[in-house]
């Protein structure tokens, strides 16, 4: 039948080995789920960049560049604060969230003047 809701959608998933009805929701529970993952396709890419500006400040003494590596690569870092620390993870996170906006104001500043 073509008209049912949602519970059968897929027809060769009706039933299991002993012949008993499946709902959608068991269905559902059964498929794996992906688990999402931390960064996204260019800021793997962004780090590393990050990284290289941060060497290259250590490199040559520039402050400005050491600064900003350093709050860029601390305000990715954060995401993965509270998989490492659990629920003190998340305040942990916030604080070097401040930290890092504050030391990429700091950067700016310290290249203007």
């Amino acid at each position: 039948m073509a008209f049912h809701y949602r519970w059968f959608s897929r027809d060769e998933e009706l039933t299991d080995e002993l012949g008993v009805k499946h709902s959608r929701a068991l269905l559902d529970r059964k498929e794996v789920q992906v688990q999402p993952t931390k960064y996204a396709r260019g800021e793997i890419a962004s780090m590393i960049v990050a990284l290289a500006a941060f060497c290259y400040g250590v490199w040559t003494g520039i402050a400005s560049f050491i600064l900003f590596g350093a709050a860029f690569l601390i305000f990715e870092v954060r995401r993965i604060m509270p998989s490492l620390f659990g629920p003190i993870g998340v305040p942990i996170a916030n604080a070097m969230r401040g930290f890092s906006l504050v030391t990429l104001f700091g950067a700016v500043l310290l290249l203007f003047f």
